[in-house]
């Protein structure tokens, strides 16, 4: 007999999970600032510019039309081709549109993508540092994320020679997200061939995010993928979005892209589920894609510029030592030389950051990757400069003595 009193159970996936470590910093810089404290936020990976002109007036002209009713479950076929459209013009790929599931975002493709592939037990490898999405709709699809420590000394790029270690028999999909949230490395284009070929071979799914893929800085771009498909065999799916490149977060648009029966089992979810996006977002988004594409190559230049003077600041600090992101907005320093039996992590080091400097950053404990942080470069270049003075005085302040770098 139930114990009078109790309330209804949850279910066990929803107690296992925890709350996204970026969602949770901001929520306390929030509650700071609302205080009246001028809080340096640099936890959440947005845009700070915003959505161009003319895709907002494509949003609108489509509410003023009337295209306020449901959409397919596949998505507006419009969007579908451009979607496709740009992929041939931008990564020399060709897809069709009824490879292309639309989603409510990047987060909403992967959780399609995983309920589409995963059966209980299932495994997916997750190279970390990592986005902790990856990990956690794995799990909520049924599937166990196995983890992949990315060395330091390489810039924390995802290997192939990786990647091999940790396959089994139960491998059901390889991610692989470049540029990298949290770290900023760009796969190279031979690892990446050699990984789909990987993929081929032992039958798993090359789940490419390239969410940050316009924002890369090294020589090249990024790399042509018509080769990476041809040498998966059938095994590479894309799950992309429009939020990072085009500045349209709060929109809801992103997709999965791959084989036809793949499409079709995801379109087949969305229909029992959230649809897809809103049908104005989706013309909004289809617009973005197909339009002038010079907004996307001018915001690139400007986080170019932003990490060309972050990176070092923060490289300088005595006791710190970080890679130069290669891409993405985000650095990620690893700050473990400044720990102390007072401070033991960067759970504690980010929450007495925000309480003494008033700076708001993501503890590396969110991305596996305990002993770092993540600083989001999508601001402004004054809370930039004043977030690395802030950052500088704090560390010099809490930094061990005889643990400063020489």
């Amino acid at each position: 007999m139930k114990s009078p009193g109790r309330g209804p159970r949850l279910a066990a996936r929803a107690r296992r999970l925890e709350i996204s470590p970026t969602v949770a910093m901001a929520a306390k810089a929030r509650a700071l600032k609302e205080t009246g404290v001028r809080v340096l936020d640099f936890t959440v990976g947005e845009p700070d510019q915003p959505t161009p002109r003319h895709v907002v007036e494509a949003g609108k002209a489509a509410l003023d039309g009337g295209r306020t009713r449901y959409a397919s479950a596949a998505g507006l076929s419009e969007l579908r081709a451009a979607i496709t459209h740009r992929y041939r013009e931008d990564f020399q790929v060709a897809f069709v549109p009824e490879e292309v599931t639309v989603a409510v975002g990047g987060k909403q493709a992967l959780a399609l993508l995983y309920q589409a592939i995963l059966d209980r037990g299932s495994e997916v490898v997750v190279p970390i540092p990592a986005w902790p999405t990856f990990a956690e709709a794995a799990r909520v699809a049924g599937g166990t994320p196995v983890f992949v420590p990315l060395a330091a000394q390489n810039g924390m790029r995802v290997t192939a020679r990786a990647v091999a270690r940790a396959i089994t028999p139960k491998t059901r999909a390889v991610v692989v997200n470049s540029p990298s949230n949290p770290t900023g490395a760009v796969v190279r284009p031979e690892e990446l061939l050699e990984i789909a070929r990987l993929a081929r071979k032992h039958g798993f799914w090359l789940l490419y995010d390239d969410t940050y893929a316009h924002l890369v800085f090294c020589p090249g771009g990024p790399p042509a993928l018509q080769e990476v498909k041809e040498a998966a065999g059938g095994h590479l799916v894309i799950v992309g979005t429009v939020s990072k490149t085009y500045c349209m977060t709060g929109w809801r648009v992103g997709w999965v892209m791959g084989p036809k029966a793949l499409a079709e089992a995801c379109t087949a979810l969305n229909s029992h589920s959230v649809q897809g996006p809103a049908t104005f977002c989706q013309i909004a988004a289809a617009e973005a894609l197909t339009g002038p594409q010079d907004v996307v190559r001018d915001m690139a230049a400007a986080y170019r510029r932003r990490r060309d003077f972050i990176h070092p600041a923060v490289a300088a600090v005595p006791g710190v030592a970080c890679s130069e992101p290669e891409g993405g907005f985000y650095v990620f320093p690893d700050v473990s030389r400044c720990l102390s039996k007072e401070v033991p992590d960067t759970l504690a080091l980010a929450a007495k950051l925000l309480e003494e400097k008033a700076v708001a950053v993501v503890p590396g404990e969110g991305f596996h990757a305990p002993g770092y942080l993540r600083l989001s470069f999508a601001a402004a270049f004054e809370d930039l400069r004043e977030g690395a003075r802030r950052i500088a005085a704090f560390l010099g302040e809490h930094a061990p003595a005889g643990r400063a770098r020489e």
